[in-house]
């Protein structure tokens, strides 16, 4: 029966794929890389996995892969040293026990957040129900929507924010299994860290709330120096 319940989960995922309406651009050749600083501490409020739970929400790791916590950290460490060339970067979990803010060395702080992601399908639609019913043999198709925020600290004060919302459309069928090339990507749901549509709305939506940041930077550095007491 266990078995059973496997190749029926992996049968599933073959057949959900995603599309996202927003990709990263290329980093402009014009703009300093290394504007911010070389060492930084990104400090992550992460409920993209989290559900609720008996007492409190809990984050839901994949079966098969490693913590969402560690894998987005990895993840932010290859962005930040080859798309803006930070030598250090050291992350926190802020929801994690044994974090301290007193611990922070840098001057210079990300402070991410980012919380569970908006679906059409939570409207609980009669027709929606129908079709989960009949596995979706009538495609499915549900629209997400993760609203990722970075604000930039400088010596504790706050510099400046930006919010970057991706935008993704899921779609399920087993009817899509003979043309997935109509679609970017497969989407494994909490099954591996990826191919995921969740993990990659978020990890976009960082990077290009942290180009925001760069682009805007000089002025809104030079505006915080003026008004300095």
């Amino acid at each position: 029966m266990k078995y059973l319940i496997m190749i029926c989960i992996l049968s599933l995922t073959q057949c959900v794929f995603a599309n996202l309406d927003h990709q990263p651009r290329t980093f402009p050749k014009d703009l300093e890389k290394n504007k911010i600083a070389k060492s930084i501490t990104i400090l992550n409020q992460n409920r993209v996995f989290y559900q609720r739970g008996y007492k409190r929400f809990v984050e839901i790791n994949p079966m098969f892969g490693i913590p969402w916590s560690e894998y987005f950290s990895k993840q932010q460490k290859k962005i930040g040293s080859s798309r803006y060339q930070w030598k250090t970067v050291f992350i926190n979990n802020i929801e994690d026990k044994n974090f301290e803010l007193t611990k922070v060395k840098t001057d210079y702080i990300l402070f991410v957040v980012a919380n569970r992601p908006k679906s059409d399908w939570e409207e609980g639609k009669i027709s929606q129900t129908l079709q989960m019913l009949i596995l979706c043999l009538y495609p499915c198709e549900e629209k997400l929507s993760l609203d990722v925020t970075v604000k930039l600290y400088h010596e504790n004060r706050l510099v400046t924010e930006k919010t970057n919302t991706q935008l993704a459309t899921r779609y399920l069928s087993p009817w899509y299994i003979f043309v997935p090339n109509r679609f970017q990507m497969r989407d494994y749901g909490n099954l591996t860290n990826e191919p995921n549509a969740f993990s990659t709305m978020y990890l976009q939506g960082f990077q290009m709330a942290v180009d925001e940041i760069y682009q805007t930077l000089p002025n809104e550095v030079g505006n915080e120096t003026k008004n300095e007491p």
